[in-house]
């Protein structure tokens, strides 16, 4: 039991990562559909750094650098112009998906798996240290937007800007913010992705910008719930591997998390105010 506990928190950490960074950029108001883009392509440089300079700090450093760079100048981007976030979101999925085919190709001569072993280059992968960490991010989440006076602003810059423009707040300056913070736990997810993979995949966020933003609703934007949902999620995913191999028909396994979190949104009821962390 304490082996299944363990690798399933192990598994939930990169999903942990890009909960907590869409949860923070939904406070802000911005809806983080660009979590998914950005997962794949912080992942990519991560390992390309990694195989330049043997270094696994590099690459991590260099690609919470990289996507916190692009993040930002999208964002100012869209609040200067008046462009809607979503679509301006969305594109950095799109332009994720071309520059990490683009650079695989250029960089590593494929398109496929990039194994760093295979290159020379190894890795290890400190699991426990990185679910630590992780945990230990969500509990100072939960502390800073309850009991400081950034968590409060960046809630009102989401749900009432003109109010805290009135106190000489600039709202766009939290968004702005939120979508860098996204940005830096999106380099997180996909960092841990790569390293605890040991390579790198296309499509290497496999849908977990998607699924961080369901478990930012189940948890009803506040960070704890948050990392109940995702250990919900995270479960179901732990699940299909384990029954792979089994009767169980390979279409009812595939679906079993999506039928869970269906099943989540059915039995937990709709709470009208989830602005408290």
């Amino acid at each position: 039991m304490a082996d299944t506990a363990l690798s399933i928190l192990f598994m939930s950490v990169p999903l942990i990562f890009a909960t907590l960074g869409a949860l923070v950029s939904e406070r802000a108001g911005v809806l983080a559909v660009f979590m998914d883009g950005a997962i794949t392509l912080s992942g990519c440089i991560a390992v390309a750094v990694t195989l330049a300079t043997g270094s696994a700090v590099a690459g991590v450093l260099s690609a919470c650098l990289a996507t916190v760079a692009l993040l930002y100048g999208i964002s100012v981007f869209t609040e200067r112009t008046g462009a809607n976030p979503f679509l301006t979101g969305l594109s950095v999925n799109l332009l994720s998906v071309g520059l990490t085919s683009w650079l695989s190709a250029s960089l590593f001569g494929t398109r496929g798996v990039v194994d760093l072993a295979e290159r020379g280059v190894g890795v290890s992968y400190p699991e426990f240290a990185v679910a630590l960490a992780a945990l230990s991010l969500a509990f100072l989440l939960a502390f800073a937007f309850r009991f400081t006076p950034w968590g409060l602003r960046l809630s009102v810059s989401g749900e009432a800007g003109p109010a805290l423009e009135a106190r000489g707040r600039s709202p766009a300056r939290y968004r702005a913010a939120s979508w860098c913070l996204a940005a830096l736990f999106a380099s997180f997810a996909g960092s841990s992705l790569a390293f605890r993979l040991g390579a790198f995949v296309p499509n290497l966020s496999a849908g977990r910008g998607w699924t961080a933003l369901a478990a930012c609703y189940l948890g009803y934007r506040r960070p704890l719930p948050c990392l109940a949902a995702v250990f919900v999620f995270t479960a179901a995913e732990y699940a299909t591997n384990v029954l792979q191999g089994t009767a169980i028909p390979g279409t009812v396994i595939l679906g079993l998390p999506y039928a869970l979190a269906l099943l989540v949104f059915v039995l937990i009821p709709p709470r009208r105010s989830a602005r408290t962390g």
